[in-house]
């Protein structure tokens, strides 16, 4: 219950870490929650974040326990937070137009942190939690579709001007139907919420903005193959592959080969930034800020994105990865194209 009792009344919500509870055994596994943050990724899937170098020195300055002290956390995993029942209602509680599970607890972290208020991991409270590998209950329908309506719900109510690039991700999201969204524009006038870009500046900087950005969308070589995460990017060591790229409807079934390129220098997919530090394959590993392994530069006269050890990002048709090699004036594998740009 220490979650409960070290929550702060009002505006405060404090979530707990969640441990890992064997759905076939039941037996207690433990967690690595008490290591990182809640984040958010473009497609608003939740992602385990390691903690920020700014949050651990906002934990020494102001926790008297600063090892085990509360973390500022971004978003929640849903379900298991406290929150002063007079405040859950003035935030509107949930939102009844999300149907059965998906997108709920990134509805409610961005109000929370959007409209005035604050949200806090406590590592020392543990939940055990089993986690199946399907959902027990019914979708009445489509659970895909059940579940990419919630979120398009959610962006269309809290992303604002940052919508468009939700929808450059997935083209078909802006054609889905989400029902009436009056009652959450309402709660954002209401309560003078802040916009969806001071959320992931102050919040959540790790997520880079559009306008962030030197490119995104599919990464083409000249050799007509685009860079391919193939979901290798929600995991540390994922590789980076080389693939077809996608035509007409194709980015409707995945965001496999959707990067970004931002204007610190990472290569990123969705999650995880690429680095060139562990082999001659590219692999995703946490985004870390401190350049080195995961800092790239284009160059807009040869079309390579190189690095600093005087190698270059290069498709390998052979081996069906990206990897690093020697930088070669004309190498069509090494000139990249990219689908949206901003320099």
């Amino acid at each position: 219950k220490q979650w409960y009792q070290r929550r702060v009344r009002g505006t405060t919500v404090t979530v707990p870490s969640l441990d890992d509870i064997n759905w076939e055994t039941l037996i207690y596994g433990g967690a690595d929650t008490v290591w990182v943050i809640g984040g958010v990724n473009w497609l608003m899937n939740m992602l385990w974040s390691a903690i920020p170098e700014r949050e651990m020195e906002r934990r020494q300055r102001e926790d008297p326990f600063p090892i085990t002290g509360n973390l500022k956390t971004a978003t929640m995993a849903g379900g298991l937070f406290a929150i002063d029942r007079q405040y859950f209602k003035e935030l509107g509680e949930y939102d009844e137009g999300l149907g059965v599970w998906g997108g709920e607890n990134m509805e409610l972290s961005f109000k929370i942190w959007m409209c005035g208020g604050s949200m806090y991991m406590v590592p020392c409270s543990k939940v055990g939690h089993i986690f199946k590998p399907s959902h027990p209950y019914s979708f009445m329908g489509n659970e895909a579709d059940e579940i990419t309506r919630n979120y398009v719900r959610v962006a269309r109510v809290w992303f604002d001007d940052e919508l468009d690039f939700f929808f450059k991700i997935r083209p078909h999201f802006q054609s889905i139907d989400v029902g009436d969204i009056s009652a959450g524009l309402a709660v954002r006038e209401r309560l003078k919420c802040k916009s969806y870009r001071w959320f992931i500046k102050n919040i959540y900087p790790e997520l880079p903005l559009e306008s962030d950005l030197v490119a995104a969308g599919q990464f083409k070589n000249d050799d007509g193959h685009c860079m391919d995460t193939r979901g290798g990017d929600l995991q540390n060591a994922g590789l980076l592959y080389l693939g077809p790229c996608h035509t007409g409807s194709g980015r409707n079934a995945n965001s496999h080969r959707f990067m970004m390129f931002t204007q610190d220098e990472r290569l990123m997919g969705l999650n995880f930034c690429c680095d060139s530090g562990y082999s001659e394959a590219l692999q995703f590993h946490g985004c870390h800020g401190q350049g080195g392994a995961q800092a790239f530069k284009y160059d807009p006269l040869t079309k390579q994105i190189r690095q600093r050890s005087g190698k270059c990002v290069t498709g390998s048709e052979e081996k069906k990865t990206v990897i690093m090699a020697e930088c070669k004036e004309g190498d069509r594998s090494q000139r990249w194209n990219f689908e949206y740009t901003y320099f």
